[in-house]
């Protein structure tokens, strides 16, 4: 609203000048009238020379003729060669006058004409002038009123865009996670390894629904389910080995771009296009020599390209390339690696875009460190070292008071809280060597990770530093990956999904 304000408020400006300009060929029009008059002054005062003239001639003539009858009476017996030259001459100088004066009364009217025609051209193109002008005025009035239908129109669409993002997991929940209660099991899934996001949930822009996204149980494809009634409307073929990650991203940079990005153990990452219709826009052979354990997508909003992130698990092998990876999502195609000198197992990708510096950075989360890389320069920002070293599985940034930070969980039972700025650990939380998964934030009080031994959920008391209750005993296996949404009809929820392979649904 603010925007539009000040576009008006430019636009009234802008009228303003052109109201001023108006005001100028209106007075250059008065000064125009006045040469015109000038020039009309002008003419009067030619035509009175000629009138005088005329006079001084007919006088002259008069004269002439007057001395010619006067000659022709004094020797009407004795005409003469003297007196017929004498009138000869005469004669033609009556001739001479008479050319004189239709010369003066010629070159009069030439320039009675060149001024017309002077003073027309220049009324026309002012009166062009003006009609321009209005035509502009009138234009950008027309434009100011489209721009303000459009500046509707896309605060409208990133309202929704925010609202959808926020129902994923941005916004911060009202609700008291203790309160959280299972509801009902959602669908079966081909998994039961040890990374996090086997599943995801999104709200696709296209249609305004809520999906749930997971590996299917009896092949390599990816189901979708709608989560208001849990019925499949789609399933993606393309992978061929089993599924370790699944995450959604959302481009709202320029035109608004849905994706989808999967992950198997033959090392192939897929891009899916959402926008359209979930047709794959790459499939890259990454060519690890072990699992995919993590992948990323990152839209920066001052570079033209963005850009595809892959990790997996170091292994033994000396040829293997176990960095990260950067592609390009404009063309497929493979930049460079981060930390290709030394190998670490990275569970799990996060973009961080730092606002002091206009940077964006990959954070790895990896098995004794947490590297944060610069994404296009090759600049080491910082490692993030805990003793006892331990790993690193999950985590999430968020903003308190203009700062940001990393929450963290780890296997060996500890939840970090790290200031990015200032490069150290803010807090930790020891939850007694419990082996912590996948960790979310409910809201600025509360987190929630997963107990992966007990079979559990941990919620976390961000203000008390300690843990304020325990809940599960749903799965029947390890519990891996946790999401929270906001259930078109249950509202605030949880899902989650273990090695037993079945996705739950947890409401309050």
């Amino acid at each position: 609203m603010n925007n539009i304000k000040i576009e008006n408020k430019n636009l009234k400006n802008k009228i303003i000048n052109n109201d001023n300009n108006i005001i100028e060929i209106k007075n250059e029009i008065n000064n125009l009238k006045e040469i015109i008059n000038k020039n009309e002054e002008e003419k009067n005062k030619l035509e009175e020379e000629i009138k005088n003239k005329n006079n001084e001639i007919k006088e002259i003539m008069n004269k002439r003729y007057n001395e010619l009858n006067d000659i022709i009476n004094n020797n009407k017996n004795n005409q003469n060669e003297e007196f017929n030259n004498k009138l000869l001459n005469k004669e033609n100088e009556i001739k001479r006058f008479n050319e004189k004066e239709n010369k003066i009364n010629e070159q009069i009217n030439n320039k009675i004409n060149e001024i017309n025609n002077k003073n027309e051209e220049r009324i026309n193109e002012i009166k062009n002038k003006i009609e321009n002008i209005i035509n502009d005025i009138n234009n950008k009035i027309d434009n100011n009123k489209i721009n303000y239908n459009i500046n509707n129109k896309y605060n409208e669409l990133k309202e929704q865009i925010n609202y959808n993002i926020n129902k994923m997991g941005n916004y911060k929940y009202k609700t008291e996670p203790q309160n959280l209660k299972f509801k009902f099991d959602i669908t079966k899934t081909n998994t039961s390894y040890g990374v996090n996001d086997i599943f995801e949930i999104f709200i696709c822009y296209k249609d305004n629904k809520e999906y749930i996204i997971s590996p299917n149980i009896n092949n390599y494809n990816l189901d979708i389910f709608n989560l208001l009634d849990n019925k499949k409307i789609l399933s993606l073929e393309g992978h061929k080995n089993n599924i370790n990650t699944i995450r959604y991203f959302i481009n709202k940079n320029n035109n608004i771009n849905e994706y989808l990005i999967s992950g198997d153990r033959s090392y192939i990452v897929i891009i899916w296009d959402i926008t359209n219709n979930y047709n794959i826009k790459y499939k890259i052979d990454t060519k690890y020599k072990s699992d995919i354990y993590s992948c990323l997508l990152i839209f920066p909003h001052n570079n033209n390209d963005n850009y595809i992130i892959t990790s997996t698990r170091n292994t033994s092998d000396d040829n293997d390339e176990s960095a990260t990876k950067i592609y390009s999502l404009n063309n497929g195609q493979f930049i460079k690696y981060i930390n290709n000198t030394n190998k670490y197992t990275i569970f799990y990708l996060l973009s961080w875009y730092n606002k002091k510096n206009n940077k964006y950075y990959i954070i790895q989360l990896a098995y004794n460190k947490i590297i944060i890389n610069n994404l296009l320069e090759d600049e080491l920002y910082s490692e993030l070292i805990q003793q006892p070293e331990h790993y690193h599985y999950s985590g999430f940034i968020y903003n308190r008071n203009n700062n940001d930070y990393l929450c963290s969980s780890s296997k060996n039972g500890y939840i970090n809280i790290w200031d990015l700025y200032n490069k150290n650990i803010f807090k930790t939380i020891n939850t007694n060597n419990c082996h912590l998964m996948h960790i979310i934030e409910w809201n600025n009080k509360y987190i929630i990770v997963a107990d992966y031994n007990n079979k559990s959920f941990k919620i976390i008391d961000l203000d008390e530093n300690k843990i304020i209750s325990n809940f599960g005993g749903q799965h029947t296996g390890n519990v891996i990956c946790i999401k929270k949404i906001y259930h078109p009809i249950y509202g605030e929820s949880l899902l989650s999904c273990g090695n037993d392979k079945c996705i739950k649904f947890w409401n309050i």
